[in-house]
């Protein structure tokens, strides 16, 4: 089987095609900007970033050429926007399966008519549409309400062996608006004034990094930038508590590591949270003015740890979720 992926330069599709290269014959690869995967067989970058017309033309010309010598099996496309669209438009009878990844099913048709109806246009031009939360199929089926078409799949994770753990906060999402850094580093500065012996390390980059710094500037905060797999889980490992707020989110790969490392987890109060997390029993669920640090202090942890290890068991280790998606691309093809 010869597939078509294209999505978001990032960790999270590097791992994918990782995964799913035991499963098919070849791999091709289209993203917006450049990215090493050395899963695929080629490798084409083709952006709609830049709003002219003119260059929209051009590269979907060209974004035509490569599926039409490709000549794909079938077509996975990894987060439903722009360049989903224009994927979308630019096959015909090749299947093809499209994954939510959050934000791109949950705000950004928000914005306006266009980007809706070029969210709307990928759910309807799938033959399946995967993803990781109930709350991001519900607002698809908004959209496009083919009830069958939609399924609830983790991409999976590799789980994390937790080692002694530390009085270390951990933050790895990325530096901007969306994922609220800065409300973290306010809550830690007030944690801190009762518990000075605990440390914030924040992994990541992102427009807003150098102002965190400045906010964090007196606390115990480490700022770590990019860090690469094997770092990243040494961070979880010995993190206590692992914390992710964003406005808006689907299942978060990173939280799923970080819970199977035994870290305390802390969240949004948003739906996709509530599938995961039972308030003050397998984590702490940020609301009102309450610190969520010291909320995270109170848990139980043998039994936050045995709750937690029961859920990524039963549906978050990627080798079974992995198979699945495998199983999804046979059911398209045959549809």
């Amino acid at each position: 089987m010869k597939v078509l992926i294209a999505g978001e330069s990032s960790i999270h599709l590097q791992n994918y095609c990782c995964a799913i290269k035991t499963y098919v014959d070849e791999i091709i690869l289209i993203t917006e900007t450049p990215i090493m995967i050395t899963e695929a067989k080629k490798s084409y970058v083709i952006s709609f970033r830049d709003m002219n017309p003119i260059k929209w033309f051009f590269n979907i010309q060209k974004l035509k050429r490569i599926i039409s010598d490709e000549n794909p099996d079938l077509v996975h496309i990894h987060q439903i926007n722009r360049l989903a669209y224009f994927i979308a438009k630019s096959i015909y009878k090749t299947p093809l399966v499209s994954t939510a990844w959050g934000s791109d099913v949950l705000l950004v048709p928000k914005r306006n008519f266009i980007f809706s109806n070029f969210s709307r246009y990928v759910i309807r031009k799938s033959r399946y549409v995967t993803a990781d939360a109930q709350v991001m199929i519900d607002a698809m089926k908004k959209m496009d309400n083919s009830s069958s078409k939609y399924i609830h799949l983790q991409y999976g994770i590799d789980t994390v062996a937790p080692s002694t753990k530390e009085k270390v906060i951990y933050s790895n999402r990325l530096h901007n608006k969306l994922y609220n850094i800065e409300t973290i580093i306010k809550y830690f500065a007030e944690f801190s004034k009762n518990n000075p012996e605990w440390e914030l390390h924040i992994a990541g980059k992102g427009e807003e990094t150098e102002k965190l710094k400045s906010l964090a500037a007196g606390l115990k905060v480490k700022f770590l930038g990019w860090l690469n797999k094997e770092q990243n889980n040494e961070q979880y490992a010995k993190a206590s508590i692992y914390v992710s707020i964003p406005s808006s989110d689907g299942t978060s790969v990173s939280l799923l590591e970080a819970i199977s490392a035994n870290c305390i987890p802390v969240v949004s109060d948003l739906p996709v949270s509530h599938e995961w997390i039972l308030d003050g029993v397998n984590g702490v669920i940020r609301k009102g003015n309450k610190n969520p640090f010291k909320e995270a202090l109170t848990i139980n942890k043998e039994k936050c740890f045995a709750i937690n290890q029961k859920k990524i068991n039963a549906s978050a280790k990627k080798e079974e979720t992995t198979k699945k998606f495998f199983e999804l691309y046979k059911k398209a093809l045959s549809k």
